[in-house]
Formats: structure tokens, sequence, C-alpha cells
């Protein structure tokens, strides 16, 4: 299993949050520390993507993550986006009846690429 990286990326309408690894105990802390920034940056822009298309392990500490940024991007009025394609992912959301609650999508929702403001890596 790979360690975590993050990546994010704000757009003029929005932040794109990129994990590439593992998100368990040992490691949401990068990844709490990456959406804690977007949302303190969000200010104006209406979305927030969290790209874990190449997460290859998203334990419960993942979905109390999930949780958590719903509720404060509800709280910013900004829509959560998640993007997830793999099992490892979708499975934990699937199985803690959360499929729902969350905007879900396979593919990265559009954003302003043509506006980058700030890239951030960690």
């Amino acid at each position: 299993m790979q360690p975590l990286h993050v990546d994010s990326h704000v757009f003029s309408d929005s932040i794109v949050v990129e994990a590439h690894g593992a998100v368990d105990v040992s490691t949401a802390e990068t990844l709490e520390y990456r959406l804690r920034s977007a949302l303190a940056a969000s200010g104006g822009r209406r979305m927030l993507v969290l790209d874990l298309a190449r997460v290859e392990f998203f334990g419960t500490v993942g979905l109390q993550l999930l949780i958590w940024a719903d509720q404060e991007c509800r709280e910013r009025d900004v829509t959560l986006w998640v993007v997830a394609t793999d099992r490892a992912v979708l499975r934990p959301i699937e199985v803690s009846g959360l499929t729902g609650r969350f905007h879900i999508t396979s593919t990265m929702p559009p954003v302003n690429e043509y506006a980058v403001a700030e890239q951030q890596t960690a």
C-alpha cells in the first residue's frame, strides 16, 4: 500500500483535493489538514471536489472525514463532490449507508481549469 499523498488545486470557482494512497488512522491527519485548508480558502467558491480515484484503502476514519467535510460544506453553502472509482472507496461508503449523502461521481466534475490561483502538495 502506498503512503498517502495529497495535492490541492484552487480555481476561481472550486477547490480540488486529490488523495493518492491509503486513508487510514496513520494518514488521516494529512487529508484532514488539506480539507480544512481548502474549506478555509473556500470564500466565494461553490464547489469542493475530493478526488479519491487513486485511493487504495479507505478506512473508517476516511468515512468520518467525509461526514465532517460534508457538514462543513453545507454550512458554507459549498457543494461537496466525491470522485471515486475503486471498490476500496465505494464499498465502505455503501456498507455504511452513506451513498445517498454525498455527490459521488466516477469522473471529475467541471471546474474552471483556466483560472488556477494556487497549488499545494503534501
